[in-house]
C-alpha cells in the first residue's frame, strides 16, 4: 500500500504539473494537520480542489483504478535512476576493467544493496575477495549491505566471511534478516550442519517468535 500510493501521487503530479500539485498540497496539509480522513473525504477532496471535473485529468490519473481496483494501473510512471543505469552499466564492464575505485562511484546504502543484489550469479571466490577489498562489506557495511552481502557469501561459500556472519547473526535477532540468512544456508548439507552451530550458540538472544521460524527452516 505505501508504494502503490507513493506511485499514485507521482501519477497525479505528472498530470496536474508541479507548481499545481505543489499548491495542492500545501492547502491540504493547511486543511488537514494533525489529522486522519477516510479514502472518501481524500477523494473528494482531491476532486473539488485539483481535478475541478476536468475530464481530461481524469483520464490521465485515473483514480478510481488506484483506490478501487487491485493491482498497480497501467498508467503508472517508469521508474527512471541515473544512478542504477550507472550501477547496470558498471556490471557489464567490471569483470574486464576491475573494481578499482567503485566504492567512490556506488555509495549510498540503495546503490549498493543493487550493486550486490545484481553481481553475477557464478561469481569466483577471487571476485568477491575483489570486491570486499574494494568495499569492506564485510568489516563497514551498514546492517542492510552486510546482510546482502553474507547471502552472496554464503551462496558462493566464500569463507572469509564466515566469521563476520556468525558474529551478524549472534548479534541480531530481526527474524526477517535471520530468516533470510538461514535459507540459504539451509540449502546445502554442510550449510545446515553450519546453521545449526550458529542457531544453538545464538537462539538465546532471539525472539520466541524468531526461534519458532528458524526451527522449523531446521528441521
Amino acid at each position: 500500500p505505501y508504494e502503490k500510493g507513493y506511485a499514485f501521487l507521482q501519477v497525479v503530479d505528472d498530470a496536474v504539473g508541479r507548481e499545481k500539485f505543489d499548491e495542492f498540497l500545501r492547502k491540504y496539509f493547511d486543511n488537514y494537520a494533525f489529522k486522519s480522513i477516510t479514502t472518501a473525504e481524500f477523494v473528494a477532496y482531491l476532486n473539488k480542489n485539483l481535478i475541478k471535473g476536468d475530464k481530461i485529468l481524469e483520464e490521465k490519473i485515473r483514480m478510481d483504478d488506484w483506490i478501487n481496483k487491485p493491482g498497480i494501473p497501467k498508467n503508472i510512471l517508469p521508474a527512471v535512476s541515473a544512478e542504477f543505469e550507472t550501477i547496470d552499466n558498471i556490471q557489464k564492464s567490471w569483470r574486464e576493467k576491475g573494481v578499482a575505485g567503485l566504492s567512490k562511484i556506488i555509495k549510498s546504502t540503495t546503490e549498493r544493496q543493487y550493486f550486490i543484489d545484481h553481481l553475477p550469479s557464478n561469481m569466483t571466490t577471487s571476485e568477491l575477495q575483489e570486491i570486499d577489498l574494494e568495499f569492506q562489506f564485510i568489516k563497514k557495511g551498514n546492517f542492510i549491505i552486510r546482510r546482502q552481502w553474507f547471502i552472496l557469501c554464503i551462496r558462493h561459500q566464500f569463507q572469509p566471511a564466515y566469521e563476520a556472519i556468525e558474529n551478524f547473526m549472534t548479534a541480531t535477532s530481526r527474524t526477517g534478516s535471520l530468516q533470510t540468512l538461514y535459507k540459504e544456508m539451509v540449502k546445502t548439507t554442510e550449510g545446515k550442519a553450519w546453521a545449526r552451530k550458529i542457531f544453538l550458540k545464538a537462539k538465546s538472544g532471539y525472539h520466541l517468535t524468531t526461534i519458532q521460524s528458524i526451527e522449523r527452516l531446521l528441521k
